[in-house]
């Protein structure tokens, strides 16, 4: 079902950021998770694989590793450590993790830019995604609007010309943005799981046409560790588990 693109912020607004101070939300929306049991479908040995954001590193997947693997499914973290450099290099490292599953497809759960690169990834490599999953996901912009993060994301790009630098090309990132632009166009089926209240991201930004749109109120990092977001993950699975 076709979704209506909501006309993105001012760039004025985008500049001078979300309001961050949503994000004050978050340990009480993790508090929240650790008292309830969410149900899941039985994963049976099913792969997922997981990209994490910008600056999150792995241990903000544990959470939904660890709902995930008590259900039954095999989880794995793609190796992109805090997720710092080039988008083309975590978009390698995504790619990878599906790789290692030996032509076995796998759910591909991507918060925040994870989200976006997994949305590349996928186009990359339709046959190893069996369902794409992102989170807070800017796929409408390669690099965030927001003064204060695209500031730090620039000055991280720049470190990667250096020896200490991050690894990455950022030649090569010229590839990853025509990849994102392009229409999403394989046939993986794709949900988009947003916040009105995220208080890092656009919310416009996480929503494309080709994605089926779920919207739930809980912070940016609580995509990745809240109630909401976790029944909406498991509705996802639910439906995935159908054309298994």
């Amino acid at each position: 079902m076709a979704v209506e693109l909501p006309p993105m912020p001012s760039t004025l607004s985008a500049v001078l950021g979300r309001p961050f101070w949503n994000e004050g939300r978050a340990p009480l929306e993790f508090a929240r998770l650790r008292r309830t049991t969410i149900p899941l479908p039985p994963g049976d040995g099913r792969r997922v694989v997981v990209a994490t954001g910008y600056l999150a590193g792995p241990g903000t997947a544990r959470p939904l590793a660890t709902w995930l693997g008590n259900a039954g499914y095999r989880v794995d973290v793609a190796d992109v450590g805090r997720n710092t450099s080039t988008s083309t290099d975590a978009v390698d490292r995504i790619v990878a993790a599906l790789e290692a599953g030996d032509g076995e497809p796998a759910v591909l759960i991507g918060h925040s830019r994870g989200g976006q690169q997994s949305r590349v990834a996928t186009q990359r490599v339709p046959d190893l995604v069996a369902g794409l999953i992102t989170l807070g996901a800017p796929v409408r912009a390669h690099l965030p609007r927001s003064g204060p993060l695209r500031a730090s994301v620039e000055a991280i790009r720049l470190l990667t010309l250096l020896p200490i630098g991050p690894d990455g090309d950022l030649d090569a990132d010229a590839d990853y943005e025509h990849d994102l632009a392009a229409p999403f166009g394989v046939d993986v089926p794709w949900t988009s799981i947003w916040s009105r209240v995220d208080g890092v991201i656009e919310w416009q930004a996480c929503v494309d046409a080709a994605a089926e749109s779920i919207e739930v109120e809980t912070s940016h990092v609580g995509l990745m560790a809240s109630v909401p977001s976790f029944h909406a993950i498991a509705t996802v699975l639910v439906a995935l588990g159908v054309d298994r």
